[in-house]
């Protein structure tokens, strides 16, 4: 007798599903990027205080190798979270929800988010 019972699979296999899929992928990494930003969202109310508190600590905060890294990984996850955020408005309004239009959607998402992260790695960096 089959059971129809979910099973609980490994994180290895769930990966090795889930990697295949564009649309998953796209899904789970903005779950991980709003995770990201909520954890750094108290980090940068910090670096935004302590660089305001006087001039020194301005040149102090954004001369850190280290702060603008944190800064950048906020703002590319910021990005990220957007492109796909819009990708899943779209698609709860109807848009792209068979499954190749769904993945192209997911792919032209990964490229307007890739060119965002570039953008911001030059512009917070440099």
């Amino acid at each position: 007798m089959k059971s129809n019972r979910p099973i609980n699979l490994p994180l290895s296999q769930v990966i090795a599903v889930n990697s295949k899929s564009p649309i998953a992928m796209a899904s789970i990494l903005h779950r991980i990027s709003g995770i990201v930003l909520f954890v750094l969202v108290p980090v940068m109310l910090y670096i935004l205080q302590t660089s305001l508190s006087s001039a020194e600590d301005f040149a102090a905060v954004f001369d850190n190798m280290a702060l603008r890294f944190v800064a950048w990984i906020f703002v590319a996850a910021t990005g990220y979270h957007f492109v796909m955020g819009v990708k899943h408005l779209l698609a709860d309004a109807g848009m792209n929800e068979e499954l190749n239009s769904g993945r192209t959607a997911a792919v032209i998402s990964f490229v307007i988010a890739a060119v965002l992260i570039v953008a911001s790695f030059v512009w917070v960096m440099f």
